[in-house]
């Protein structure tokens, strides 16, 4: 026949879809269409579909081509065609079916082209599809070519082109349908497993493969790929190592898995759980990690758990001890000043005030079940000491622990005693740790704001005195009063 040019015999084959206008519509019974035999698209969806032809009517008339005795086959409509026989098992109204008699003559090959055009554009196709679509069209073009057509040009183009495919994609279903095994190759035929996983997976040994599929049926497109990667560089997950019995390791397949699941760290069975790091971490350890990994892991954590709860015991037993001691000073105070049970001491700007039954609890050991991040009462760490002595009727120097005195006596000045004065904020303390009162300007307060605090040399600044740490005053310094070291 010479050389033809594909897109021309592709319009041929589908000028029937396209030249309507001129065809006559007839009604066959379902019984006398057939399904053709070639036909490879998958029938889903059907329930949809009969339940918009039954509300809307069907909308397009099924082609068919004349078959066996009075029969006809199926060109276009094989969904249409059951979608109908569903609604005339309700319904003998749909019995009948609105045909149009494709007359064109051809040989078979011709004829499935046609079948395969006509049903192309007419629904989304997945990859497998496509891939046997493809493969189908590949094998009608060459016997086209039998019969005297000649299509100029690579095979591969032509069939791409019959299939609205790239020449890339095409190569790739055709690795997929020549290399994938048969489990992978059901996954992918009902459309359960990517055309980038099913292309990776392809290129692996047959053996790599059925062990993939044992420990990860649908793995993600980049976790095959990383699989491949890995399998072409030598990576086997047949380890080497040996348990502390002697036994030789069998967890090949659990690092396998392993390292479909995380993307960040492959394991490759190279090294031993008890050995591995991430078997060792306190969070997110590796959840893939042998009985014996996990069982050495959880007695750490159980004795890093038992020595930090002793410790944390250890440390409220200090605390306590120094809250007694505080609480009986403050209760002392309390009790000169007569204040009663259920009286509240103010302990600061940003600490809850205390009642004076609660000091007397603390004073005898009672710590009501509560649990101490410090010794709360340490006077150093009253931001109002002013209030606080006030309120017990004492003096700033009791509370300090400077006399035992609740309210000394003025001492009468030396001979040639000079009044104390404050010192400009902007000289810095000889003494490293000295305690002072000190005026500072807080920015947006109107009035000067007095505190107890401490100097740090090494940081240069006034910081807020504390046990375990010390908070830095970020606030201009305007005068500061040195308190006497205690002796």
């Amino acid at each position: 026949m010479g050389k033809v040019n594909l897109g021309e015999l592709i319009a041929r084959a589908a000028v029937s879809n396209l030249d309507t206008g001129r065809e006559q519509i007839e009604y066959i019974p379902l019984e006398r269409i057939h399904q053709d035999p070639n036909n490879f698209y998958s029938l889903e969806g059907l329930e949809e579909l009969a339940a918009n032809i039954q509300l809307c009517g069907l909308q397009q008339p099924i082609r068919v081509r004349a078959g066996e005795d009075d029969s006809v086959v199926i060109v276009s409509g094989h969904r249409r065609r059951a979608a109908l026989e569903l609604l005339a098992k309700e319904d003998p109204k749909w019995a009948s079916v609105p045909c149009i008699r494709d007359r064109q003559e051809g040989s078979p090959a011709l004829q499935e082209l046609r079948l395969i055009y006509a049903n192309r554009d007419t629904r989304r196709l997945s990859d497998a599809e496509l891939a046997k679509q493809a493969q189908r069209v590949e094998v009608l073009l060459y016997q086209l070519k039998e019969e005297g057509y000649d299509f100029p040009g690579r095979m591969r183009d032509h069939v791409a082109q019959a299939c609205k495919i790239s020449a890339p994609k095409l190569a790739r279903l055709k690795v997929i349908q020549a290399k994938l095994t048969c489990s992978w190759a059901e996954k992918f035929a009902e459309d359960q497993l990517s055309e980038q996983a099913a292309y990776a997976i392809a290129r692996m040994p047959k053996e790599l493969q059925e062990r993939l599929y044992q420990v990860c049926p649908q793995p993600m497109g980049y976790a095959a790929e990383r699989i491949l990667s890995l399998s072409e560089a030598g990576v086997t997950w047949e380890p080497t190592m040996t348990c502390p019995d002697g036994r030789a390791c069998k967890r090949g397949n659990a690092f396998l898995r392993h390292d479909v699941e995380h993307c960040h760290d492959t394991c490759k069975g190279e090294t031993c759980c008890l050995e591995c790091s991430r078997a060792k971490e306190a969070y997110y350890a590796c959840d893939r990690m042998c009985a014996k990994a996990q069982a050495l892991r959880k007695d750490k954590r159980d004795e890093k758990k038992s020595r930090e709860e002793e410790r944390r015991a250890q440390q409220q037993l200090e605390y306590q001890a120094d809250m007694q001691k505080s609480a009986r000073r403050l209760l002392r105070a309390a009790e000169a000043a007569g204040l009663g049970e259920e009286e509240s001491i103010p302990l600061g700007s940003y600490k809850l005030p205390i009642t004076v039954k609660e000091l007397r609890a603390y004073a005898t050991g009672d710590f009501l079940d509560r649990y101490f991040y410090g010794n709360e009462l340490d006077p150093v760490r009253f931001d109002r000491l002013d209030q606080i002595a006030q309120k017990l009727h004492c003096s700033s120097d009791y509370l300090l622990g400077l006399t035992e005195d609740l309210r000394p006596s003025p001492t009468p000045p030396a001979e040639g005693w000079v009044p104390l004065e404050w010192i400009p904020g902007q000289e810095r303390p000889h003494r490293d740790q000295q305690l002072a009162v000190v005026r500072f300007r807080v920015e947006g307060e109107s009035e000067l704001i007095r505190s107890i605090v401490k100097w740090d040399a090494a940081a240069g600044s006034w910081c807020f005195p504390g046990k375990t740490f010390s908070e830095k005053l970020e606030a201009e310094c305007v005068a500061w009063w040195p308190i006497p070291k205690e002796e």
